[in-house]
C-alpha cells in the first residue's frame, strides 16, 4: 500500500458540544468544506453513534469523542475491513502507551477492551457512491477517560482513569490519538493485508479461548479463531464465518 498522504488531526476542529461527531463530519462532507484528515472532537458529546443503532453515553469532559474524516484513494473498495483493522489495532497500540500494561483486547469487529472490560469502541461508516466508488470514511472513536463510575446498566465499563490513575485533558488525548494513528498507519503502509490481518487476529478477544455466543436465541460456545480479509468472524465449531450482527458475543462479568 501506498504511505498515507496526509497527518490525521489536520485541521483539528474542537466543538464546546455537539450531537454526534460523526453526524457533524457528515455535514462537512455535504457542505463541502471536509478536508481529508481533518478531526472533529468534542468532550460533551449528546448523542454519540454506536454499532448497530446503539448510543454511545458519555458525560462532559469524561470521555473522548472524535471523528477523523479519511479519503480512502491508498485502498479498494473491497478494503473497507482492512481500514477498520488498521483503525482498531492502532487505537489499540494507542491505549497501550496510556498505562503499563497490554492487555488491550479488539472485540470483534472493532471494541476496544481491557481483559473483560470495555474501554472504547469504534465506528466507521463509508459513503460509497451508486457506481461503487468509495468517496470518504468517517471514523468515530469513542473512549472512556476520566470516569470513575459508570451507570448500573452499562456491562463491564472501564475507564484509563481507573487503570492509570491519571485524569486526562480530552482534547490533549485526541490530538495525542490523531498523532499516535498517523504513525501506525505509515508503518503500516510497509505490510500487506495478510501481515495485518495477523496482527489483526494477535490482538483478537478472546482468540483461541472458548468464548459464549448467542444467535437466534440459541447459546453455544467455540473459539475465535481469527477473521476474513471481509471482516468475518471464524470460529471453531462454525463452518461459515460470522457476519457482523448475525451473533451477540457474551462477555464474562466482573
Amino acid at each position: 500500500m501506498p504511505p498515507l498522504p496526509y497527518p490525521f488531526g489536520t485541521p483539528f476542529v474542537s466543538l464546546s458540544s455537539v450531537d454526534s461527531t460523526n453526524d457533524e463530519a457528515r455535514r462537512y462532507i455535504q457542505a463541502g468544506i471536509a478536508v481529508p484528515g481533518m478531526a472533529i472532537f468534542t468532550a460533551d458529546q449528546q448523542k454519540g453513534k454506536g454499532q448497530r443503532g446503539k448510543i454511545w453515553e458519555g458525560e462532559k469532559d469524561q470521555s473522548l469523542a472524535l471523528s477523523i474524516l479519511i479519503k480512502p484513494d491508498f485502498l479498494t473498495v473491497q478494503q473497507q475491513f482492512l481500514l477498520s483493522a488498521l483503525i482498531a489495532l492502532g487505537t489499540r497500540a494507542w491505549l497501550a502507551t496510556q498505562v503499563a500494561t497490554d492487555q488491550f483486547r479488539i472485540k470483534w469487529p472493532n471494541d476496544l477492551y481491557w481483559n473483560h472490560q470495555k474501554i472504547g469502541g469504534i465506528l466507521i461508516e463509508n459513503i460509497v457512491t451508486s457506481g461503487g466508488e468509495w468517496n470518504w470514511a468517517i471514523v468515530g472513536i469513542g473512549i472512556n477517560l476520566n470516569q470513575d463510575q459508570f451507570p448500573s446498566d452499562l456491562p463491564n465499563p472501564v475507564s484509563l482513569f481507573q487503570l492509570n490513575g491519571k485524569k486526562s485533558e480530552p482534547a490533549t488525548a485526541a490530538k495525542s490519538l490523531c498523532a499516535s494513528l498517523s504513525d501506525f498507519f505509515q508503518s503500516a503502509m510497509n505490510k500487506d493485508e495478510q501481515k495485518i490481518l495477523e496482527q489483526y487476529q494477535q490482538f483478537l478477544y478472546g482468540s483461541g479461548e472458548l468464548c459464549s455466543f448467542s444467535r437466534a436465541g440459541v447459546s453455544f460456545q467455540a473459539i475465535p479463531l481469527g477473521v476474513t480479509p471481509q471482516g468475518e468472524l471464524l470460529l471453531d465449531r462454525i463452518e461459515k464465518p460470522i457476519q457482523h450482527g448475525e451473533l451477540e458475543w457474551k462477555i464474562k462479568t466482573v
